[in-house]
């Protein structure tokens, strides 16, 4: 593997450990819509949102916040949804929707034709 993708991924693995945050991966884009649209509801509010040119096409991402706690949602056309924070909000966020919360992201093979 390429040692700066290693190294890349190594530092945010104990970015995550750090500073306790969790991660949900691979949320069908219906399902990831559903859960950024419920917290915006319910009083979650949009800190920033990505709007380059490919925004929503190819990539997006929102980061929100609530009384002091913070959930980023990001999203691709290849993977879909995640949604990475806090350990205690993404673990009951996790449990409300029925997901699975990692302690680090799940990397895609580095030996994948996509990367080549």
């Amino acid at each position: 593997m390429n040692p700066v993708v290693t190294l890349g991924r190594k530092s945010v693995d104990l970015k995550f450990k750090a500073f306790g945050l969790k991660i949900i991966q691979d949320i069908p884009t219906d399902n990831f819509n559903r859960i950024l649209e419920f917290h915006l509801k319910n009083g979650w509010i949009k800190t920033y949102e990505y709007d380059g040119f490919d925004a929503w096409i190819d990539y997006g991402k929102v980061k929100l916040s609530n009384e002091g706690r913070k959930l980023k949602f990001e999203w691709d056309n290849w993977r879909e949804g995640e949604i990475s924070g806090k350990a205690s909000d993404v673990e009951a966020l996790a449990a409300k929707f029925n997901y699975t919360a990692r302690e680090t992201p799940n990397w895609w093979p580095a030996t994948s034709k996509t990367f080549k």
